[in-house]
């Protein structure tokens, strides 16, 4: 996985940049693998005005799954980014688990559909023999 990270009127720092990778990689744990790539924009959306503006944007690139787009605005960045790892790692954790549901639903039919025609040939050939037997 790789980690892209940026930042947008904000003073951006190593031991940020560092907390941030850290954070996503302790965040999505074991599922890391099934994430291509991370690009996170840390941005000051008031400027010095204050408040509620420091906004932590994740885009999430899963294989073989549409992009995940994340954002959480806090007045503290280290707060916006622990939120946003944390929803990222809901929503991997949750796409992973439809498709292993839907994986194992296309299982079980593709297994049902085999025993059905298992059961058709059964029921034709016990029917072929019993009609050689004179039965009808």
């Amino acid at each position: 996985m790789k980690i892209q990270v940026n930042a947008r009127h904000l003073a951006m720092s190593k031991e940020l940049k560092k907390y941030v990778k850290r954070r996503l990689k302790f965040a999505l744990g074991s599922r890391f693998d099934q994430v291509q790539r991370v690009e996170v924009t840390l941005s000051d959306i008031n400027g010095p005005k204050g408040g509620e503006d420091k906004r932590c944007q994740m885009l999430l690139k899963m294989k073989g799954q549409t992009d995940v787009v994340i954002e959480d605005i806090q007045a503290q960045v280290h707060t916006a980014i622990d939120r946003a790892a944390n929803r990222a790692s809901q929503t991997v954790t949750k796409r992973l688990d439809r498709l292993r549901h839907k994986a194992k639903r296309i299982k079980s039919a593709i297994q049902d559909f085999k025993q059905d025609k298992r059961d058709r040939y059964l029921e034709e050939d016990f029917d072929e023999y019993a009609f050689a037997l004179g039965g009808h």
